[in-house]
């Protein structure tokens, strides 16, 4: 029993401290209570304005060039889905978001109808000279990039950058082919002016009508300079202008020297003529006294003559062309080559 109590009154006595240790709560009246926070729901970001002015001048400029070249006639429903585009943009461009990338891609699809309406009408003045087969290899290439070119076109998929890769390839290819024919003409003409020079030089033309023959000259020089900067077509003008003079100062010349020697031709018979009479009329009546207007025989009556050597007043002019583009293709060639042997060396 007296350790029942014993052990009752530790047990008060361990509940006691520890209720000693707590803090009683006690609420103050005057207090208020405290509110729990107000969370309110994040407001979604507005757009930000974006200034589409270099993107929408950049897009007109493209328009313009497409326009510029005849696309409202030579690519009418191409331009009118481009157009469509167009307006969409415009739109969405007043509303103040960035339409840069959209932009861009319609900007792409005015560029790409430039070059393709650019490649049709190339390739029809190459199938007019009918002498694609000097490149054709760069001929086929540039039907091929034009097909495609049109099949994207109609394909709503296609990226204006996928379009304008193909156009763009076309429009290279035929103007590369057209600058070949160009350059084989301009050559054959300046052979055929030389031809002509030489014809005029066979009469003296160089010396009886110098200044008609180096006007010529000059244009023969003139083509050369313009066929060496990539301008053939200028240069053909140049040959062939150059060799229409050279041509008429060979007919000129022969004529008047076919004249002439008529002429001679008629004084030596009137001259046989006349000193035919003049024999008979001196066999039959002598003239024994000096005559006024007779000259003594072995008188000089006009200065001697020197006639101009024509070669002298020759010009040289070179039958080739110099061409900088095919000589830098030559040297590079040359270089490759001469780098494969050294390294098989």
């Amino acid at each position: 029993m007296k350790k029942f109590v014993l052990s009752l009154l530790a047990v008060l006595c361990i509940a006691s401290l520890i209720s000693c240790g707590e803090d009683p709560q006690v609420e103050d009246p005057d207090t208020p209570p405290v509110e729990a926070p107000i969370v309110e729901p994040d407001k979604p970001d507005e757009p930000e304005e974006v200034d589409n002015t270099l993107a929408l001048a950049t897009l007109d400029k493209a328009r313009q060039a497409a326009l510029d070249i005849g696309a409202e006639t030579k690519a009418a429903d191409q331009l009118k889905a481009i157009d469509a585009l167009y307006d969409s943009i415009k739109a969405k461009a007043e509303t103040k978001v960035d339409v840069s990338k959209d932009s861009q891609d319609v900007t792409n699809r005015y560029l790409a109808l430039a070059a393709y309406i650019n490649a049709k009408e190339t390739k029809e003045k190459v199938d007019q000279t009918e002498k694609a087969s000097i490149a054709q290899q760069l001929y086929d290439q540039g039907c091929t990039a034009l097909d495609e070119a049109d099949a994207l076109f109609a394909n709503p998929e296609a990226t204006g950058k996928q379009i304008l890769e193909k156009a763009t390839k076309a429009s290279a290819n035929f103007n590369a082919v057209l600058l070949a024919i160009s350059k084989k003409a301009a050559r054959d003409q300046k052979t055929s002016a030389l031809d002509s020079k030489k014809n005029a030089e066979s009469v003296k033309a160089q010396v009886s009508m110098k200044d008609k023959y180096n006007e010529a000259v000059a244009l023969v020089r003139k083509g050369d300079q313009l066929y060496a900067t990539q301008d053939p077509l200028k240069a053909l003008d140049n040959y062939k202008a150059a060799g229409e003079i050279f041509e008429q100062l060979y007919v000129e010349v022969s004529e008047k020297r076919a004249a002439a020697l008529k002429a001679i031709e008629e004084a030596k018979k009137a001259v046989e003529e006349s000193s035919n009479v003049a024999a008979s009329a001196d066999a039959e009546k002598p003239i024994t006294a000096p005559v006024e207007g007779i000259e003594e025989e072995g008188t000089v009556l006009l200065e001697e003559d020197t006639y101009e050597d024509p070669a002298a007043s020759t010009v040289e002019l070179s039958e080739d062309v110099e061409d900088p583009l095919r000589d830098a293709i030559d040297q590079i060639k040359e270089d490759v080559k001469e780098s494969v042997y050294q390294g098989e060396k």
